[in-house]
C-alpha cells in the first residue's frame, strides 16, 4: 500500500483544482481499504488452503487447515484420562463390583462348611474327653480349630460388609476433583485440535492468499487477506484553507469512473497533524502547502469501490 499513499501524497497536491461545472471545491483522492488479515492461530505446515484470491466468504467458511497430528493425539490421550477418571469415581460411588462380591460370598460359604464341621469335632472330643475316652490333648486341638473357623467366618462377612459400601466422603470428592481436571484438559484439547481448522469470522473478499500449502507458518503469522464490504473508506488530502468546511460526521460527494452519480460518504477521521506535498511536484508554491489527510465511508451499500482507485471529492 506504499505506492498507493505514495499517490494519494500527489493526487493531494492538486488539491487547489476546481471541479467543473460542480458546486464546491474538487479534490483528488483514493479509495483505501482496511482488510482484515487472518494469521495462523500456531504454528504447523498448511494442510490444505480452502480458498482463493476473489472468493466470497461469509462466517464459518473454512480458510484454511494446519496439520494435526499432535493435536489429535493429545485429543485421545486426554479423552483416556478423563474415562480413567469417571471409572475411578464410578468405582468409589458404588463399591466394588459383583463379580468381586460374589468371590466373597464364596468364601464365606466355604468357612461356614468348616465352621460345622470344626463344632461337629469339638463336640465328639467333649463326649470323649466325658467318657474318658477321648484325650486332653485332641479336645484342645478341636477348640483351637473351632476358634479359628469362626473367627475367619466373622473376618470374611466383615470384608463383605465392607465391599458393599462406598468410599469415604473425602475420597469420593477427590475423585469428582479428578474428573472435572481431566473434563478440562480435555476441553483445552478439544479447542486446540478445532483452531487447526481456521474459519472466516467476517463477510468478504479474499484480497490475497498470503501463503500456500505445504509451508511451515509460525503462531500469528498472516495466511490470508479479507476486505469487508465495510471496510472502504475514501481517503483525500484537504489544504489548510478547506478544514472549516470539513467536519467529522459531515459529508463530502464523490465521482469516480463507473460509478453511479451523486455518491456520497460521511467523513471519519481528519488528521490533527498537518502534511507536506511531496517535492515529486516542481512547484514551489504546492511544495509549501500544508495539507491535512481525510478519510469519509461511502454512504451507499453495495458501491463498486476498489482500493486504489482514483476519485473526485466534491467538498461543498
Amino acid at each position: 500500500m506504499k505506492s498507493i499513499a505514495q499517490t494519494g501524497f500527489v493526487l493531494a497536491a492538486l488539491a487547489m483544482l476546481a471541479g467543473c461545472g460542480q458546486q464546491g471545491e474538487t479534490m483528488q483522492g483514493y479509495v483505501e481499504g482496511e482488510y482484515v488479515t487472518v494469521g495462523s492461530p500456531g504454528s504447523g505446515w498448511i494442510a490444505a488452503l480452502k480458498v482463493k484470491e476473489g472468493d466470497t466468504v461469509s462466517p464459518g467458511t473454512p480458510l484454511f487447515a494446519l496439520e494435526e497430528t499432535n493435536e489429535r493425539a493429545a485429543r485421545e490421550a486426554a479423552l483416556a484420562r478423563l474415562e480413567q477418571a469417571r471409572a475411578q469415581l464410578t468405582n468409589l460411588t458404588t463399591g466394588k463390583r459383583d463379580t468381586e462380591i460374589a468371590v466373597i460370598d464364596a468364601q464365606i460359604k466355604e468357612a461356614e462348611a468348616s465352621l460345622r464341621l470344626a463344632t461337629t469335632e469339638r463336640a465328639r472330643q467333649l463326649q470323649l474327653v466325658a467318657s474318658g475316652t477321648g484325650t486332653r490333648q485332641r479336645l484342645d486341638t478341636a477348640n483351637a480349630d473351632f476358634d479359628a473357623a469362626r473367627a475367619k467366618v466373622a473376618e470374611l462377612k466383615r470384608q463383605r460388609d465392607v465391599a458393599i459400601l462406598p468410599a469415604r466422603p473425602d475420597e469420593i470428592e477427590a475423585a469428582r476433583d479428578n474428573v472435572a481436571a481431566a473434563e478440562a484438559t480435555l476441553a483445552q484439547a478439544e479447542w486446540t485440535l478445532a483452531e487447526r481448522a481456521v474459519k472466516a469470522r467476517v463477510f468478504g473478499v479474499i484480497e490475497d492468499t498470503i501463503r500456500r500449502e505445504g509451508e511451515f507458518v509460525a503462531a500469528a503469522s498472516p495466511v490470508i487477506s479479507i476486505l469487508p464490504p465495510d471496510a472502504i473508506r475514501i481517503r483525500f488530502f484537504a489544504p489548510e484553507t478547506s478544514l472549516p468546511r470539513l467536519k467529522p460526521g459531515g459529508t463530502v460527494r464523490f465521482a469516480c469512473d463507473g460509478c453511479p452519480e451523486g455518491q456520497t460518504a460521511r467523513i471519519s477521521f481528519i488528521a490533527t497533524q498537518s502534511e507536506y506535498t511531496p517535492p515529486v511536484i516542481y512547484s514551489v508554491g504546492n511544495r509549501e502547502k500544508l495539507v491535512f489527510k481525510v478519510e469519509a465511508i461511502p454512504l451507499a451499500p453495495g458501491t463498486n469501490l476498489r482500493p486504489g482507485q482514483p476519485v473526485d471529492v466534491i467538498v461543498p
